[in-house]
């Protein structure tokens, strides 16, 4: 693998570029669209659906995030009526790197935002949920407006997030802060309509029990594959860092999603993406900087409500 050689050999000068190559790869990849409504700013006071002290702040502020938020796509893809519907009623084929911006968006705002911002966000995305319903080729209807589908997506994602800041971040949250993490994340899905989500540890292992009898490697989960196993980036380098990103998200997978997945075992190919992953993501950290994002919600929250003046 050309990252891990590159980081082997210690080269000054190529290591360089590689950060360069991979921060301008991460860039593109998060803000390749945004939904409309998406800012930190305002209202001043405003802490949001979470705050600074929440768990969703901090396991979201490391870019570890981004391969478990990879992960949840490639995991959801198993669900063959979710992965229909996003195929009939959106450009995902066209354009894969726009689904995940706005992925990554729609997550951001919940995350961040002021809880004014959060809840138009939400509002927005159940209206785009309405138009997408119907029924598949073999009869089973598919609703993204319906509980059981969002709370597919929405443990999808909050699991391959946690997951991965459980393996890559420095200072991982302890095992009362993983359920307070999937208490904070349902609060999202609930907000566009979902009841009954997961919101510990123990309930999304016995959700996932129940979900395993309706996963299956199809068709349409192939063309996923197919996106995240090649690389992006027009350069070399980031070619290579977009690769090993997306292998990392692979091999987060629970094993018995990478063997519906037909994902080799092997524990060399293994190590060595964890250790290259784990130097790439402290790359990011270094090289990235802290977010603007968390830079606008922390000033915002900091800031003195306004006061409007009486008189008379």
């Amino acid at each position: 693998m050309l990252v891990s050689r590159l980081l082997d050999l210690g080269d000054l000068a190529t290591l360089g570029r590689l950060k360069h190559g991979i921060a301008a790869t991460w860039a593109k990849s998060l803000n390749a669209d945004k939904l409309p409504g998406e800012q930190y700013t305002g209202p001043p006071g405003d802490p949001g659906l979470f705050g600074p002290d929440s768990v969703m702040w901090y396991v979201h502020d490391d870019p570890s995030g981004v391969v478990g938020g990879v992960m949840g796509l490639i995991l959801g893809s198993l669900h063959e009526p979710t992965m229909h519907g996003t195929n009939r009623h959106s450009v995902y084929k066209d354009d894969p790197l726009g689904r995940l911006g706005r992925t990554v968006s729609f997550v951001n705002t919940m995350c961040w935002a002021s809880t004014p911002v959060a809840e138009k966000m939400a509002q927005t995305v159940r209206r785009m949920h309405e138009h997408v319903h119907g029924t598949m080729p073999d009869g089973r209807p598919y609703d993204a407006s319906a509980s059981p589908h969002l709370i597919w997506t929405g443990v999808t994602q909050a699991y391959g997030i946690i997951q991965a800041h459980l393996r890559y971040h420095p200072d991982p949250v302890s095992e009362a802060d993983i359920d307070r993490y999937f208490a904070e994340y349902a609060v999202i899905t609930e907000m566009l309509g979902a009841t009954g989500v997961p919101k510990t540890a123990a309930e999304v292992e016995a959700y996932f029990t129940g979900m395993r009898p309706q996963l299956t490697f199809s068709e349409e989960t192939a063309e996923v594959v197919d996106f995240f196993t090649g690389p992006i980036g027009n350069t070399p380098v980031a070619r290579a860092g977009s690769r090993l990103l997306n292998k990392a998200a692979f091999d987060l997978l629970p094993p018995w999603a990478k063997r519906l997945y037909r994902l080799p075992d092997d524990p060399i190919d293994q190590g060595v993406t964890r250790r290259s992953i784990k130097v790439l993501l402290q790359m990011l950290r270094d090289s990235v900087g802290e977010s603007h994002i968390k830079t606008e919600a922390l000033a915002r929250v900091r800031a003195h409500p306004r006061v409007l003046s009486q008189t008379g």
